[in-house]
């Protein structure tokens, strides 16, 4: 890959940025794997074993929250439409809202029932709702999990109740959570909310964070005998939001302690500033064969970066587009690599992309910018 850079220095929005003199010290987290990331800027600021295979336990509900609430969004359901309560949802095990078979509920009161106590009577009523039957909405989630990239993740039901086969990672259950987050703004005061009555009964959320942090908003705990106390949780704190996957612990206390440490340090020890707005053009790249010498490039949304705390230093960005970049060319084609430097030193990295589309040259253009391309490639 040939390389173009740019240098330039970033504005005076960015000079108060402060970058660290030394390391960010990483606090002991007691649990078996642990990622947290923030959500403007998708940076994964710490993290063990993400990778590793887990029992997901109720925590695979975010998934089935995403379908739902996606179902909300685009009309397929309606907060106010009654479901029936199938004979398998009335009987499901563990935690339950208690629904009662064939009596009528609304769509909005079964999702909060789902996600504020994990009700697995409200999960599975959720599933056939959108999809006729438990089975086909485990279709559903894995062909969502293919989508967002969730490489260790396979879903054998809805409810995240023990079953071979269902498996997930704390670094797949980062990006559904930021996707949940992301995607479904209008939903997050659901998820925080720290009690549920229903049927005459009234029962708590388990996520204890709730109780003591006020700027945590979500999102699911779960437990496993095998798998230990599990946590997602997010918290914004002056207009940041952190997201962070937690399992393994060794008690629901211990499972808050760990997460309340994790959120404490990524906002003490991290700044995220913006460093572009959505489609800004960061420079022209040379397009090879196109009907346009040139391509705009830059990013579709807001594009943030997160830098540690410490002292405050100079930054200065260099773009390295990819070359060569040959039409047609299409609107949000990843097209190079924003990198921030202090000095020498790579602080962090954004993809670029194009922000419109360039179309092929007449046949006769395209001939001589294969000529040009072959005589640079003979001398570089």
């Amino acid at each position: 890959m040939m390389r173009n850079f740019f240098h330039w220095f970033i504005t005076a929005v960015l000079m108060s940025v402060l970058l660290p003199a030394h390391a960010v010290t990483m606090p002991e987290i007691n649990a078996a794997a642990y990622a947290v990331a923030d959500q403007q800027s998708g940076t994964v600021l710490a993290s063990r074993d993400k990778d590793a295979r887990i029992e997901p336990a109720a925590l695979t509900k975010l998934m089935t929250a995403y379908l739902v609430l996606d179902a909300l969004h685009t009309g397929k359901l309606k907060a106010q439409q009654p479901l029936k309560v199938s004979a398998t949802g009335w009987q499901a095990d563990g935690s339950r809202m208690f629904l009662q078979q064939g009596v009528p509920v609304n769509v909005e009161t079964v999702v909060q029932g789902m996600l504020v106590i994990s009700a697995n009577d409200a999960a599975i009523t959720l599933a056939e709702a959108v999809s006729g039957n438990e089975k086909a909405f485990v279709r559903k989630m894995n062909a969502e999990a293919q989508k967002m990239g969730l490489t260790n993740t396979n879903f054998v039901n809805c409810t995240g109740l023990p079953a071979e086969g269902q498996y997930s990672s704390v670094g797949d259950l980062l990006l559904l959570a930021q996707a949940l987050v992301r995607d479904f703004p209008q939903y997050q005061s659901w998820f925080a909310k720290k009690s549920f009555a229903y049927n005459g009964v009234t029962q708590l959320n388990r996520n204890l964070l709730l109780f003591r942090d006020h700027q945590v908003d979500g999102l699911a705990v779960g437990y496993t005998i095998h798998g230990g106390y599990n946590l997602v949780v997010s918290s914004k704190r002056n207009e940041r939001k952190i997201v962070a996957v937690l399992v393994g612990a060794d008690s629901s206390e211990a499972r808050a302690a760990e997460g309340s440490k994790l959120l404490s340090w990524a906002l003490t020890n991290f700044n995220t500033v913006r460093l572009y707005p959505a489609g800004h053009k960061v420079s022209d790249i040379t397009v090879y064969k196109g009907a346009h010498r040139k391509v705009a490039a830059g990013f579709l949304g807001d594009a943030y970066v997160t830098l540690p705390s410490g002292s405050a230093k100079q930054l200065s960005v260099e773009l390295e587009a990819v070359q060569p970049v040959v039409a047609p060319v299409y609107k949000g084609q990843n097209i190079g690599t924003l990198k921030l430097l202090s000095g020498k030193q790579e602080i962090a990295r954004q993809n670029v992309v194009a922000l419109e589309n360039v179309g092929e040259a007449s046949g006769f253009g395209r001939w001589l910018d294969g000529i040009a391309m072959w005589w640079h490639n003979l001398f570089n």
